[in-house]
């Protein structure tokens, strides 16, 4: 789904072909909007309840559009002309929530800034594309996927888009079956929206409007959400397939790029769902998870949510921790309470836009941790991580009261879930205090490493996993005879136990803390493997 890091880059979803911004020109108040179809006139049969936005806070979109400024106003200005006060309060929730948003492009760059020249695309196959990819990593040092510049719509957006878009959100809202068209909230986050990610900013619902405004005889008949949602939902899925190079392609794509294309990532194929669910006024949200927490790479996936927005899919309840994008600034998110200057620990974290859903797929735990006074040094908020692509990813965060932090809603997955606490300066995370398993019955056990001796045997360095994205099952990589591997156990970060030359027979560790946290991995391996527990005498992944 989201930008790799660079240690599991090979292993998780991304993108980097640039596409033509569609409408980026800066709009003027002389842009002609688009005359609204007959449908989008009838004034009284719009969503009700849209939200109210401040004043001020679309004097800071103004503000912050800079010399495209006339364009927004004269989007401002349009309904309210012509006596359609829903369509100038959509119009108002947009522009009050767009700072921020926009066209993200990423490039592949060495620690020294350099870019360095890579398209996945070029290969045939993902394992080619992930060869050419460790001989750059070879070549140049570590490679990561960076920000390399931001198209805002504040800056860009024109007039006549904007017009034309809300019209078309309203028509489309038209289309869903009269008893189940979603209002207030639930229209403005998830039917109303012109963008899905960061992807180019284009007109792709005057075309899926065309696409889709006859339905099958069939969904007329079952004129229901989950009907509609199967028929746009299964059209996009033909349309866009997953091609596994894309995990290499950081990138969103936009509408026209994945109509070329016809493949892409989970985000791509969740955008394109997205707009035709949105097409026919369907509730369907993107959520997702930044990391998982018992293995690697992270997923995103569309939503159908009912009339009050709330919604799941039973399949991704074991995550960890589950956001859903919204496209109102969320005025309290980690972004707006940190220090001026200071950095989110990740991409995920510094998102403006996004929800807390996790509560919504499973039972969930409030977890509470006393914080290390030495380790955290003054830091007012800290953060809970999952491991996964062979290091600590942070996916929550809460405020320090005292030396104590509370994370709500932690997911406990289908069979437990490891955490470790941390802190981060701006540069780098730290850990604040031990590592900790949330039972599936929310109990918290922490893993000190200072329990009575146990004795460990060990026979694999990372269980049975499947894909979610391919379904692609990876076999329990066993000790192999002959290999040197190196076992760890964490004690304020990961301290080397013992490096030995597997046998025949299961490695046996004696007097290690029953209590600890350990990390088996082959010596000159990509440091993918797992994390476990011991328990019985054996290996417990985590």
């Amino acid at each position: 789904m989201s930008r790799p890091s660079r240690r599991s880059a090979v292993r998780r979803r991304a993108g980097l072909v640039v596409c033509a911004l569609i409408a980026a020109r800066p709009g003027l108040a002389s842009d002609a909007p688009a005359s609204p179809s007959p449908a989008a006139a009838v004034a009284d049969d719009v969503p009700a309840g849209l939200p109210a936005v401040s004043d001020a806070h679309v004097e800071e979109a103004l503000v912050a559009a800079g010399r495209n400024r006339p364009a927004l106003e004269a989007a401002l200005a349009y309904f309210g002309a012509r006596g359609e006060p829903a369509k100038a309060a959509a119009v108002r929730f947009l522009v009050a929530n767009m700072p921020g948003k926009g066209y993200i492009v990423t490039a592949w760059k060495a620690k020294d800034g350099t870019t360095v020249a890579y398209d996945p695309l070029a290969y045939p196959t993902f394992k080619e594309a992930v060869a050419a990819f460790d001989a750059l990593e070879a070549a140049h040092g570590a490679i990561d996927a960076v920000r390399d510049h931001v198209v805002l719509d504040v800056e860009t957006m024109t007039t006549a888009y904007l017009v034309r878009h809300v019209d078309n959100a309203f028509a489309a809202w038209r289309n869903a079956p009269p008893g189940q068209r979603v209002a207030g909230p639930a229209f403005a986050e998830h039917v109303l929206p012109y963008r899905g990610s960061e992807e180019p900013l284009e007109d792709w619902l005057t075309p899926l409007l065309a696409r889709y405004a006859t339905a099958p005889d069939e969904v007329v008949k079952a004129s229901t959400p989950r009907a509609c949602l199967d028929w746009v939902g299964g059209d996009a899925g033909r349309r866009v397939r997953f091609d596994e190079r894309y995990y290499l392609h950081p990138t969103d794509q936009g509408f026209a790029e994945m109509e070329r294309s016809g493949m892409g990532r989970c985000e791509d194929i969740t955008n394109m769902t997205t707009y035709a669910a949105r097409a026919r006024g369907l509730a369907v949200a993107a959520d997702y998870t930044p990391a998982w927490g018992h293995r690697d790479n992270n997923h995103a996936w569309p939503v159908l949510l009912d009339a009050s927005g709330r919604g799941s899919e039973a399949g991704n309840a074991h995550a960890a921790k589950v956001y859903r994008k919204v496209f109102s600034l969320q005025r309290d998110a980690l972004p707006y309470v940190l220090p001026a200057g200071r950095e989110p620990p990740n991409r995920f974290l510094a998102s403006k836009s996004q929800v807390d859903v996790t509560d919504q797929y499973a039972p969930t735990t409030d977890v509470e941790v006393f914080l290390e006074a030495a380790a955290l040094g003054g830091e007012a908020h800290a953060y809970l991580c999952v491991f996964n692509g062979g290091e600590w990813v942070a996916i929550a965060w809460a405020p320090v009261v005292g030396a104590k932090a509370t994370f709500r809603r932690m997911g406990r997955g289908a069979d437990g879930m490891l955490y470790l606490p941390a802190v981060h300066d701006g540069k780098a995370l730290r850990p604040a205090a031990p590592p900790l398993v949330v039972g599936k019955d929310g109990a918290v056990t922490v893993l000190a490493g200072t329990g009575p001796g146990t004795t460990l045997t060990a026979t694999a360095t990372t269980p049975e996993q499947v894909s979610v994205d391919t379904k692609e099952v990876t076999p329990v990589s066993h000790l192999a005879a002959g290999k040197t591997y190196v076992l760890s156990r964490f004690a304020g970060g990961w301290t080397e136990v013992k490096t030995f030359v597997a046998g025949a027979a299961p490695a046996t560790f004696e007097a290690l803390p029953a209590d600890g946290l350990y990390w088996l991995v082959e010596q000159g391996s990509k440091r993918l493997e797992r994390p476990f527990v011991v328990e019985g005498g054996r290996q417990r992944f985590r």
